[in-house]
């Protein structure tokens, strides 16, 4: 909700009437010095005329005081980046009130309750402590729950419903993750292969393209999602777990993954070798974590962020039309904090800390 400004509305909309403040004193039955006052700021209407006011330059009265219960999606994606980026660099429990205050000002505004939602979790783990990095999820939990039960838009309840289900995974409560979402499990048609025959029969080419990229590519990245549960089910089976991780190291290499989308990667590579560590295959999980190493030290804001590549040249042009943020949900410096601690602060590599090798990853990580 931006700042009341009644008195720059109500003096824009006399000089387009083409009056003076006396003349506009005279019709409200006040004095010219009140009308100057409001103009500048120094006082406001009272309530009572706000009406009679609307109606004479007829615009509404939220238009008179400058009222917008909504936020667009601009200024929604603007707003993420700027408290994303402010998470990195202030106290987390300043930035998270101005959080809740953005949640309280646009308590309707669901795009943005949503968003709010997602930096929560995303920066809960800059909360201090366990206990409070819950209570922030906890929170993020009940924004998720009105935005379901009180939007209109099937879509964005749809997804709030998905993140409650993040929510109470990562508060571990797999139980209610599982009750949430084990009935939205129905087999369905992807509504970008009925687009692309639709666009292919109208003649329109390029735009069935990128929407055939653009199924595919979300296809590929779902299938290669599934890739660190692969591996931690087949720890226990040594022939499974090489066969899952030369397929999905595969189908990376064959769509150049690392060019097309480096986080994906990067969670293959993590997963893969905590497997191995776990299995005790020392060599096999080292030499991940080196390629590993490799990947992270060279990401930047220009390679996280989504974008297309050689095999998904029009996959620009689909993310675009599907109106999807491209950036990353968190600042380059969070990211790569992260990533060194998925490395030395993970228990499953503990065993690995005196290899020469591992030594060496470190101090890459650390430097």
């Amino acid at each position: 909700m931006k700042e009341i400004k009644i008195g720059s509305v109500i003096a824009l909309k006399r000089k387009e009437r083409g009056i003076t403040q006396e003349e506009l004193a005279r019709h409200l039955g006040v004095s010219k010095p009140a009308v100057s006052k409001w103009e500048s700021e120094q006082s406001y209407p009272d309530i009572l005329l706000l009406p009679i006011i609307a109606s004479y330059f007829d615009i509404t009265v939220d238009q008179l005081i400058g009222y917008e219960p909504q936020m667009t999606k601009e200024d929604i994606r603007k707003l993420y980046q700027r408290l994303a980026q402010t998470f990195t660099k202030e106290a987390f429990e300043k930035v998270n009130a101005e959080c809740e205050e953005y949640l309280r000002k646009y308590f309707s505004c669901w795009e943005l309750q949503f968003q709010i939602g997602a930096l929560l979790i995303n920066h809960c783990s800059l909360a201090g402590s366990i206990e409070r990095s819950k209570e922030i999820l906890e929170r993020a939990l009940e924004v998720f729950v009105r935005i379901e039960k009180n939007c209109e838009e099937a879509h964005l309840a749809k997804l709030s419903t998905q993140m409650q289900a993040v929510c109470y995974m990562s508060l571990g409560k797999p139980q209610e993750a599982i009750d949430l979402m084990e009935n939205q499990v129905v087999p369905y048609m992807s509504p970008e292969s009925i687009l692309v025959k639709a666009y292919q029969m109208k003649g329109d080419t390029e735009k069935a393209i990128e929407y055939l990229q653009g199924y595919t590519y979300v296809n590929l990245v779902t299938m290669l999602g599934a890739a660190p549960d692969y591996f931690m089910m087949y720890t226990g089976q040594p022939e499974k777990l090489d066969e899952y991780y030369h397929i999905f190291l595969s189908l990376c290499e064959l769509f150049d993954v690392e060019g097309l989308s480096p986080a994906v990667l990067i969670n293959i590579y993590l997963s893969g070798a905590t497997a191995y560590a776990k299995l005790g295959n020392t060599y096999k999980a080292l030499s991940i974590l080196e390629v590993y190493t490799d990947l992270i030290l060279k990401l930047d804001k220009e390679t996280i962020y989504l974008h297309g590549n050689h095999y998904f040249d029009a996959l620009d042009g689909y993310l675009s039309s599907i109106d999807v943020e491209t950036n990353a949900p968190r600042q380059m410096e969070l990211i790569r904090r992260d990533l060194r601690s998925s490395i030395l602060a993970n228990p499953v590599f503990e065993g690995l800390k005196n290899d020469e090798r591992f030594i060496h990853i470190k101090k890459r990580l650390e430097r």
